[in-house]
């Protein structure tokens, strides 16, 4: 069907364009498939407070879309943010641009 390979062919272009701005910087890892950016971050609280107060950038805490393990306590989520890639590419360029400044 048609609107799947162009579906296909706009998150290819937006993963891409994000592999190009923050691939040096967060560990990326560019998926076969998929529309959720993870970038490892440290905090991934504070680094999303951080992007939505200082870029405008809403993203999600990879520890809200994780529980605790049971033996260690800890989230495997903690040190990720998500961010869905669902815009156009010129949208999605300058918020990842704005991400970069922030990570920065």
């Amino acid at each position: 069907e048609t609107h799947v390979t162009t579906n296909r062919d706009h998150y290819a272009i937006l993963f891409d364009m994000a592999e190009r701005i923050l691939g040096n910087r967060t560990n990326f890892y560019n998926p076969p498939g998929g529309f959720y950016l993870w970038l490892e971050v440290g905090d991934g609280e504070e680094v999303a407070q951080r992007l939505w107060q200082e870029a405008a950038v809403k993203t999600l805490p990879g520890s809200f879309m994780a529980k605790p393990e049971i033996e260690s306590g800890t989230n495997p989520g903690q040190s990720y943010i998500r961010a869905a890639m669902v815009d156009d590419a010129a949208t999605t360029e300058d918020a990842l641009g704005r991400i970069a400044r922030v990570l920065d």
